[in-house]
């Protein structure tokens, strides 16, 4: 009999399984539904956010600041629209009726061109010196400035059998005319023409060359016979000067090279 009910209580496994995975389902049910009614209370007790300032505010009133409107700059001046050459070896408008290859004069000189791209680069000014006073004194020996300041060509006409080719004052036998100039414009070695820093766009800087051009270049020397064919020549000097190129301003300031006349020299060729 005692064996007997033994067996009517021991249950299969399957069941024994099901029995606790429905217990376990009844517990995280309840715990779940206990979660969502604190979680209502705690929803319905909590104060509502207000995005204001407290009620206690100080009573002395805010302090108020003046207003300040924005400084009045200078006005820069406006610098003329300059055409620009953008064929580099067309003679500028300040060459047009001249045969000469620099410009001491340049109406169309683009000031504010040349002044920003400094600026872009202000070292580059410190690359390059000039000695501005330059005279005679200095570059020619034996002559003192005053005196190469009145050497007077008026009668030398160019002709040798002329009465002023065996006549005259002090002077060279090759007549020319000598000027320390600064130059705006210039055609480059390459036949390309430049515009040249001076102070016209960057005050105190300057760049001075001492030209010398023949006044009456193939003529004969001045006072020497005819039987020595004798010619004046012009001679030219290479010189460096810091320039700016108007058809490519992306290039700023750089150092570009020049051939410039230097001195009128008499020539006498060997006799056939």
């Amino acid at each position: 009999m005692k064996h007997r009910v033994s067996k009517v209580l021991q249950l299969p496994v399957h069941l024994k399984l099901f029995g606790m995975s429905l217990v376990v389902v009844i517990l995280l049910f309840c715990a779940v539904g206990t979660w969502a009614e604190d979680l209502t209370a705690e929803e319905q007790y909590r104060p509502a956010y207000r995005p204001e300032y407290p009620a206690n505010k100080p009573p002395y009133p805010e302090q108020q600041y003046p207003s300040h409107s924005k400084p009045a700059h200078p006005s820069y001046p406006s610098y003329p629209a300059y055409p620009k050459h953008c064929d580099t070896k067309a003679a500028p408008k300040c060459a047009e009726n001249s045969t000469g290859h620099w410009c001491l004069t340049d109406e169309e000189y683009p000031v504010y061109e040349v002044k920003y791209a400094i600026d872009y680069d202000p070292l580059v000014l410190k690359k390059y010196a000039d000695v501005a006073d330059q005279s005679a004194k200095d570059l020619v020996d034996g002559v003192s400035k005053e005196q190469e300041e009145k050497f007077d060509y008026s009668f030398y006409k160019g002709k040798q059998f002329d009465e002023g080719n065996w006549v005259g004052g002090e002077g060279f036998i090759c007549p020319s005319d000598v000027a320390y100039s600064r130059p705006l414009r210039a055609k480059n070695t390459a036949g390309e023409w430049r515009v040249i820093v001076q102070d016209i766009a960057w005050p105190t800087y300057t760049q001075t060359q001492r030209t010398e051009t023949c006044l009456f270049p193939e003529a004969a020397c001045r006072t020497l016979a005819p039987c020595h064919f004798s010619k004046c020549l012009q001679k030219h000097t290479v010189h460096r000067m810091l320039s700016f190129d108007p058809c490519d301003e992306r290039r700023g300031v750089f150092i570009d090279i020049y051939k410039l006349p230097s001195a009128c020299s008499c020539h006498i060729p060997v006799k056939a």
